[in-house]
């Protein structure tokens, strides 16, 4: 693209000075406006994808994305939980409680037999994040990865403590929802895509 900018620039010079000349000598100015106007849109389609500015949109989507995590952790409001520890009202409790805390971030649902609370991105920002993060591992960095992960793994830890027993806060890929990107059970890392780099 950095051809198309270049080239573009020099057809937009070449095409003003074209336009000036013919206006001035024989009042001609549809071929040259017609240069100007096309070397134009070839400077701005080249500017707008340069992979410079590709890369920023990737990384303010992906921080985006990390401050709804950091903004969806919900530290230490899983009270008022009734019934007995780990029971079928309890992990209704913490389920609304979860879909309401990671709302902005995607749906959450409960999988009884592992004991898992799974979270399926919803938000654009968090979507692309996760994509380009199963694509390439090395980018977690780049994308606030560790934000996110750091609040779920908080937050296994006191569901757990809550429930009283082993529970899972996982979250998947968009694309396929059987594939986890990070899974937390009371409070330690079981699975992390970044370190499969």
């Amino acid at each position: 693209m950095i051809f198309l900018v270049i080239f573009g620039g020099l057809m937009l010079l070449l095409g003003a000075f074209y336009l000036v000349n013919s206006w001035q000598r024989y009042h001609e100015w549809k071929s040259g406006t017609v240069i100007v106007v096309l070397s134009l849109i070839a400077v701005i389609y080249g500017g707008i994808n340069l992979p410079y500015f590709k890369h920023n949109q990737q990384a303010q989507s992906a921080s985006s994305s990390s401050q709804v995590v950091q903004n969806s952790s919900f530290s230490n409001k899983l009270s008022g939980i009734n019934g007995n520890a780990g029971s079928a009202n309890q992990q209704a409790s913490v389920l609304r409680q979860l879909q309401k805390g990671y709302s902005k971030l995607g749906t959450v649902e409960f999988k009884e037999d592992t004991n898992t609370y799974v979270i399926k991105p919803t938000d654009d920002n968090t979507v692309n994040a996760i994509k380009a993060l199963v694509q390439d591992p090395s980018q977690a960095g780049q994308i606030g990865w560790s934000n996110l992960t750091g609040s779920l793994k908080k937050n296994s830890a006191q569901v757990s403590k809550a429930l009283g027993g082993d529970y899972s806060i996982s979250i998947v890929n968009p694309d396929n929802t059987k594939q986890a990107v990070y899974t937390a059970k009371n409070g330690e890392t079981t699975y992390n895509i970044a370190d499969q780099k």
